[in-house]
């Protein structure tokens, strides 16, 4: 099933620790070095600790990095990559990440649960806009009431924060998005 808008659910999880950790090095091996910042740009595969594939950089915003892991995706700091000879990578296997995914995706999920109710505010990504209110909440999606009329939200967009709802986008994004799909340019 294609999802609406083409943006994939990015979730952020509140512990990065496993992600930023040291790398240490091999005995006779250099440290690992910290991913330049022009390494970190969208579209770029990220790497294991083991050098295989986990992901895509979807993202770079404010220090973080969101990387799309199959069809979820997380947040984490941009120090937490180090340079391998393959690009970036983090200091994780593929399975100890796609387990922690998982993880986050099923807490969300409760999470998401919980708060997705009728009258709640839907924020942007970075928290720094309200996108919309619910109207109507269903088992794939929710709708929100916007200033550009109704939109319809796949709940795979949307994530529980400590203050409430958010959907994976920013309020750039997002208006860009309902334009498209009302047929208008931005901001008409």
């Amino acid at each position: 099933m294609k999802k609406p808008f083409g943006f994939i659910a990015l979730l952020c999880l509140a512990g990065t620790a496993v992600y930023g950790a040291p790398v240490l090095a091999a005995p006779g091996n250099p440290a690992p070095t910290a991913a330049p910042a022009s390494m970190l740009t969208p579209g770029t595969k990220v790497h294991d600790s083991a050098g295989e594939v986990v992901g895509t950089i979807v993202q770079v915003e404010g220090g973080r990095v969101a990387v799309a892991v199959g069809n979820n995706g997380i947040v984490v700091p941009a120090n937490a990559f180090v340079q391998t000879g393959k690009g970036p990578a983090l200091n994780v296997t593929k399975a100890e990440l796609v387990a922690s995914v998982q993880q986050a995706a099923q807490k969300n999920a409760a999470a998401l649960d919980k708060e997705l109710k009728v009258g709640a505010n839907v924020s942007s990504a970075g928290g720094n806009s309200v996108l919309g209110q619910v109207k109507a909440v269903n088992a794939d999606a929710a709708v929100l009431a916007t200033g550009k009329g109704d939109v319809t939200l796949p709940r795979s967009m949307l994530f529980a924060t400590k203050t409430g709802l958010a959907a994976n986008l920013s309020g750039k994004q997002f208006a860009a998005a309902v334009a498209k799909a009302k047929g208008a340019a931005p901001g008409q």
